[in-house]
């Protein structure tokens, strides 16, 4: 039986329909100085898409998981197999991203064997910002560390939107780092476990990240890390979707890490505010009652009616 070669470091990409993107992203890795073993968990492609996909990227690490399990999920699924193999190192990072050269050959060396979880310094691609006014500039900021809101219970970027005149160019502590990038070593997946699959999508990075704040561990924004964010406000931005799985997961934090009175505010919000809202207020229903996970068939319902 041949043995398995065992790999130093792995980068998890999630494919949802989107062949382009991908590959666009896993050639931009494959290209990087120490470039890290790539694992890309399909969510259920269509077979056509699974095609294009193997076509422009032969020999890629391809997990197909037949439906889709969410980011949570299908993150977990390519952890599992990159811890696996024996990976010291594990990279999260978005499909619709372009990595610097030297970033992995950066990260490896921060965080291996080390209590800490790193953030990068993420720049809009060039094209992709999201105002109009500075489209093409190619030197506007997405995430430059990140931090908790406890009022709100969600998670904010340092200085999105900003012209980088290096005034995030220091290397500090914060309490978010966005799912978009982060590497994360072995010993944080042992010490505080994985991705937790009941959000399904949005937020799973924020308790993630909460997790190992409490248990100790540092989260930490190297600027000296750097890769672009192809988003330029997102199809999603503003969706019921979105709107959804927002709401829903904000309660959650705000259970596992808030105080009384987040968590009294939020509810007040859901019953004086958003009842008349189908979307927030099925949102609300639905974490009070425990369906967490993959609720995209009851949104479509509700879309169809509005």
């Amino acid at each position: 039986m041949k043995k398995t070669k065992k790999i130093k470091h792995a980068a998890i990409l999630i494919n949802f329909r989107d062949a382009k993107t991908t590959a666009t992203c896993v050639k931009s890795i494959q290209k990087s100085k120490d470039a890290p073993h790539i694992i890309v968990v399909d969510n259920g492609s269509s077979e056509e898409c699974l095609n294009e996909l193997k076509g422009l990227c032969p020999g890629l690490d391809l997990i197909e998981t037949g439906a889709n399990i969410g980011f949570s999920a299908g993150n977990n699924v390519g952890i599992k197999k990159a811890l696996r193999l024996g990976a010291e190192v594990v990279y999260i990072i978005n499909n619709d991203t372009l990595v610097d050269e030297n970033l992995f050959f950066r990260s490896y060396r921060y965080v291996a064997k080390k209590n800490r979880i790193a953030g990068a310094k993420i720049y809009y691609a060039k094209g992709y910002e999201y105002h109009e006014s500075q489209r093409g500039q190619g030197n506007i900021l997405w995430y430059a560390g990140g931090y908790f809101d406890y009022r709100m219970a969600v998670s904010r970027h340092y200085g999105i939107d900003e012209v980088d005149l290096g005034q995030h160019d220091t290397i500090k502590n914060v309490d978010f780092i966005t799912g978009c990038f982060m590497a994360v070593p072995r010993t944080v997946f042992k010490k505080i476990g994985m991705f937790d699959e009941s959000f399904f999508l949005y937020l799973e990075d924020t308790d993630f990240c909460l997790r190992a704040e409490k248990a100790g561990i540092e989260l930490i924004y190297n600027p000296n890390l750097v890769l672009y964010h192809l988003n330029g406000g997102s199809t999603l931005a503003g969706s019921t979707l979105v709107d959804y799985y927002m709401t829903r997961n904000r309660f959650m934090i705000a259970r596992r890490y808030g105080s009384w009175r987040l968590r009294l505010a939020l509810h007040r919000e859901a019953i004086l505010r958003n009842l008349p809202n189908p979307m927030r207020h099925l949102a609300y229903l639905d974490y009070l009652f425990g369906r967490m996970g993959n609720r995209n068939d009851a949104i479509k319902i509700i879309n169809n009616k509005l």
